[in-house]
């Protein structure tokens, strides 16, 4: 990395808000790649993990409208609610998702989509659901390959951009929006751990334990 990537942070920013500027420049970035003026236009977020959250926070932050967060986990809709989600959807409560959007956006489908899920259900879903030229963001991927409707995303016109990290110049403008107060990154911290809790800190992230979502490690407390 160039010493470019440093980014200051203020005084009154605790360390474990600190850690979810990166998280959130990651969204920043995937909406960027999308084009970025998404102010009046509809998001749709699939996944409220850490980058999901903190998606739809940077989407709402920047004008998006509706913003609608799909999950399968309440607690973390709930949060979703407070980082600015419009509407919310649980998966297990929906007996077809893509129709539950179009009943909120129209059915067209929604303009922008930001996949944080990386399941191939979550990835045709997206695809079914946006309007013709709409864009779709990959934070997330499958870890083999997979089948999708490719045939649906060509005859519609759908582009969908991958990411990986957070680009550009996207980190410093999520650094603004977090001092300014434009959404509460904290939400999505959950847990603190010692360096020598290292082994318990991981157990809770990959298990989820106790809803944990982000996970700080402390290595001086």
């Amino acid at each position: 990395n160039n010493i470019n990537t440093l980014i200051k942070v203020p005084d009154d920013m605790s360390d474990e808000e600190a850690t979810l500027v990166v998280t959130a420049g990651t969204t920043m970035y995937g909406l960027t790649e999308l084009g970025g003026l998404i102010a009046g236009e509809s998001v749709v977020v699939i996944g409220p993990g850490p980058i999901g959250l903190l998606g739809v926070a940077v989407a709402k932050a920047l004008g998006a409208g509706p913003v609608i967060l799909i999950g399968t986990r309440d607690s973390r809709l709930e949060i979703g609610k407070k980082l600015g989600a419009d509407y919310t959807l649980n998966v297990k409560n929906e007996t077809d998702v893509v129709k539950a959007v179009k009943d909120i956006v129209g059915t067209k489908g929604t303009d922008y989509v930001v996949e944080c899920a990386g399941t191939e259900q979550a990835l045709n879903d997206a695809i079914m659901m946006t309007n013709r030229g709409g864009k779709i963001c990959l934070a997330a991927f499958p870890h083999k390959p997979i089948s999708i409707n490719i045939p649906h995303m060509v005859i519609n016109n759908i582009y969908m951009y991958g990411i990986r990290g957070e680009g550009k110049s996207a980190t410093h403008r999520a650094m603004e929006f977090m001092k300014q107060k434009r959404f509460d990154a904290s939400l999505v911290h959950t847990h603190t751990f010692n360096l020598v809790e290292l082994p318990k800190a991981l157990k809770y992230a990959r298990e989820r334990i106790d809803n944990a979502i982000k996970i700080v490690i402390k290595p001086w407390s």
